[in-house]
């Protein structure tokens, strides 16, 4: 009884929660309203929904530390996938799992709770609700291997994350609870905490810039402890997203980074990379330190604004200058050539915003503007004898804004976005 009266109130204190049996088509224009979890769980899931999974793959399942790590690249193996999505919650797996489970993957490795504890909630209510998502796997694909990872321990030492101060002894005991979990459920259970904590049991400040999420130094340990049950014979270099003389990169904003490109344009040398802020002069940087590993194609995707131009807090603003655009494109095609000459480039079109959504209001009647500033860049193109992919005319509706069915926030793409995005940009990468 006590149990049941844990896994209820870990359902009902979350203001992210969905009822436990609803089970959504993404796809579907019924799809429930953006507000019922973040915007960007939604644009991940319904993403994820248009992904295949099959018997063959190994998935990582998580929250932002599965989200920001590029698995397949990892151990180069396009069968690896990642599932994971920033800020999830345990209820928020279970909602979409079936996206995972109906390919009967051959392994799943599990990692969530940690946002549940910033929550509030108990770590005993959170292990019974992650036992019910692994019986919830186990019967919807019972062939599949699972593997439960560990809670990573945490720094407050950088007091970025209010909600987990004090909350070192419940990642301890959550642990505890997570590993009997296992044990009852006859699956691995991989202890990241005690590979990753200093003697202070804190996550060391040369693993993280915020006390919470790993840099590259961290996700290497955490490669090599998952490495013996994905590729037990694999060795590794130094670098560990190592870039080759064969991958096709796609640079360029915070929409880049929202997809699983490898997947979308069934290509396993595809590989992106993307700059934070959201500004265009972060761009030229970005494609010169990628060419100096001379890929053998360089896509580039702009951003709208400058730092300066930006609103306080936006990540976009219409007050865009088209000539500081394509002058920065044309810093990034000059420093590609200067660092791979052989690479081949192409450059895309500006992505349209929806001026409908509030944060982009200031967009409205913008669309004249948009298009006069990607006639440039594809003059830019021609001019620079570059491939232009116009991906403009597959995401504007009769307003100039961007339709409807492919956002939820206004710029940040749903999952037919990205497949509109990638069936325009597909063919051009094999020519």
């Amino acid at each position: 009884m006590a149990n049941k009266f844990l896994i209820s109130a870990l359902m009902g204190l979350s203001t992210l929660s969905m009822a436990a049996n609803d089970v959504y088509d993404y796809l579907s224009q019924d799809a429930p309203a953006a507000n019922t979890y973040t915007p960007y769980y939604h644009q991940r899931a319904s993403h994820f929904a248009t992904l295949n999974i099959d018997s063959n793959d190994i998935v990582f399942v998580g929250n932002s530390l599965s989200d920001n790590g590029r698995w397949n690249e990892m151990f180069d193996n396009a069968n690896i996938k990642n599932r994971g999505i920033i800020g999830d919650i345990v209820q928020g797996i279970s909602d979409r799992i079936d996206f995972v489970t109906k390919g009967h993957p051959q392994k799943i490795f599990l990692l969530v709770g940690v946002n549940d504890v910033s929550h509030h909630l108990t770590p005993d209510s959170i292990a019974t609700a992650v036992e019910k998502l692994i019986v919830k796997i186990k019967t919807q694909s019972p062939e599949t291997q699972l593997y439960l990872q560990s809670w990573l321990p945490i720094n407050n030492d950088f007091k970025r994350y209010r909600n987990m101060i004090g909350k070192e002894e419940i990642i301890l005991q959550g642990n505890v609870f997570l590993k009997q979990v296992a044990r009852r459920q006859g699956i691995p259970f991989i202890d990241l905490f005690s590979l990753l904590a200093d003697r202070q049991c804190k996550l060391p400040s040369y693993m993280t810039n915020d006390g919470l999420h790993l840099n590259d130094e961290g996700y290497k340990i955490w490669r090599d402890a998952v490495a013996p049950y994905i590729a037990p014979e694999m060795t590794f270099g130094d670098e560990l997203y190592p870039i080759g003389s064969n991958d096709i990169m796609i640079l360029g904003n915070n929409l880049v980074g929202g997809a699983e490109w490898h997947e979308l344009l069934d290509n396993p040398n595809v590989k992106s990379r993307n700059t934070w802020p959201d500004v265009v002069n972060s761009l030229p940087t970005l494609a010169k330190q990628i060419a100096a590993k001379q890929p053998r194609a360089i896509v580039l995707q702009s951003s709208y604004n400058m730092p300066d131009s930006l609103p306080k807090g936006a990540n976009l603003g219409a007050d865009f200058d088209a000539d500081i655009i394509v002058a920065k494109m044309q810093e990034a095609i000059d420093a590609i050539r200067q660092a791979s000459p052989d690479t081949k480039i192409l450059i895309q079109s500006l992505i349209p915003v929806n001026s409908t959504y509030e944060k982009y209001a200031a967009f409205n009647g913008s669309a004249k503007k948009v298009k006069a500033a990607n006639k440039k860049l594809q003059k830019l193109a021609k001019k620079a004898k570059v491939t232009w992919v116009d991906v403009y005319p597959a995401m504007v509706d009769a307003n100039g804004d961007l339709k409807a069915e492919y956002t939820n926030d206004g710029f940040k793409l749903m999952g037919r976005g990205y497949s509109a995005w990638a069936e325009i940009l597909k063919p051009h990468l094999n020519d």
